[in-house]
């Protein structure tokens, strides 16, 4: 019974502290709508110039393969010169340079190569540029006109229309999800350190671990709660984003990870002294977890050891395992490595954590 008053005071208190309250709103809703269509991952009208040294039928004809959609057609230009200053004023993503006699190369089956010019500064979308540019040279040179020795066919799997729009909403709800299981629990321990309560808990007959215990498990059930709101409203009625392998499997993945962040939190608040540590540790914490996790770059292009690492950050495990349910439609059943890992990394975070708390206080 007292276990369960001890819930109630948490999750009322944390109603009451409005600045709390708001930024879990913020970021469970207008956040997440901010990500997933404010940072698009596609090619869209990207401005691009062609050198064409050729005139040809054949040239020009490569030049309207490029769809408007994606790419913006500016016109040609004749010196390298101006291909220098172009994309020195950033007036151009890319370049595309077609030799001299392309034509009758191609025709007699010659060797030839286009060139393609991108401008470095612009990171993202000259990578983009670069790949989108390629893949329609090379089926323009590979196929249509001429006798192919290879004809290549794309399928996308899970998100044929390739669009960023499904992957960036769940990305950014995984991030606030670990942000706030690693924020609130601590920060409901560290505003009573700053208020004084924590000495008359000391000297109360009330356990000290059990009112620990209280506050991470009542902040880590808000914390499903609010993501429970943003899968339902956020993503799937306002962004009209279905998760594909069910909203209850996506719950139960969160609560299981719920208890792995919750413990990384309980030792924030045990070295924490004040809310402005405490917000300073937190993203101390997040940014490693979040790098050796996958979710900013893939664990395969870390070095040796960033991917050795990785293994034990619970985040991983969480994104691989969430992703698979909300874009994949895996069902939990078949996550049960995930789900494993998870539970005694979550146990022994807990654990160690609460065990930590306790004998700082």
């Amino acid at each position: 019974m007292k276990f369960l008053i001890l819930l109630y005071k948490e999750i009322v208190q944390f109603f009451r502290n409005k600045g709390l309250l708001l930024f879990a709103l913020y970021a469970f809703s207008l956040d997440i709508y901010l990500a997933a269509t404010g940072i698009d991952l596609t090619l869209k009208n990207a401005s691009f110039f062609v050198q064409d040294r050729d005139f040809s039928y054949l040239s020009k004809e490569l030049v309207s393969r490029f769809p408007p959609n994606y790419f913006n057609f500016k016109g040609y230009v004749l010196n390298d010169s101006d291909i220098e200053k172009l994309l020195l004023e950033d007036k151009a993503v890319g370049i595309i340079r077609i030799p001299k006699d392309f034509e009758k190369k191609l025709k007699r089956g010659d060797k030839t190569f286009v060139g393609v010019i991108v401008n470095g500064a612009e990171l993202s979308s000259s990578f983009l540029f670069s790949a989108y540019a390629s893949s329609i040279i090379y089926r323009f040179l590979t196929g249509g006109f001429f006798s192919p020795p290879l004809e290549a066919e794309e399928r996308i799997f899970f998100n044929q229309d390739a669009s960023s729009k499904e992957f960036m909403a769940f990305s950014e709800l995984l991030t606030v999800i670990t942000l706030f299981l690693l924020l609130l629990p601590a920060a409901a321990v560290v505003m009573e350190k700053e208020r004084g309560n924590i000495e008359m808990v000391v000297v109360s007959p009330l356990k000290v671990r059990l009112f620990m215990m209280a506050k991470a498990l009542s902040m880590g059930g808000l914390v499903v709660l609010f993501t429970t709101l943003a899968l339902v409203g956020t993503i799937e009625w306002v962004l009209e984003i279905p998760v594909k392998g069910g909203v209850i499997d996506f719950l139960i993945l969160t609560l299981i990870y719920a208890f792995a962040a919750t413990g990384l939190s309980m030792f924030i608040a045990a070295v924490s002294e004040n809310m402005l540590q405490v917000s300073q540790l937190t993203i101390l914490v997040l940014i490693p977890i979040l790098y050796l996790s996958g979710s900013w770059t893939p664990i395969e292009t870390m070095p040796k050891v960033l991917q050795w690492l990785s293994h034990f950050s619970p985040l991983k495990y969480y994104i691989d395992g969430a992703l698979a349910i909300a874009i994949k439609e895996v069902s939990i059943g078949k996550l049960t490595n995930h789900m494993i890992i998870l539970t005694f990394q979550g146990l022994l975070l807990f654990a160690a954590g609460n065990y930590f708390l306790t004998k700082r206080i």
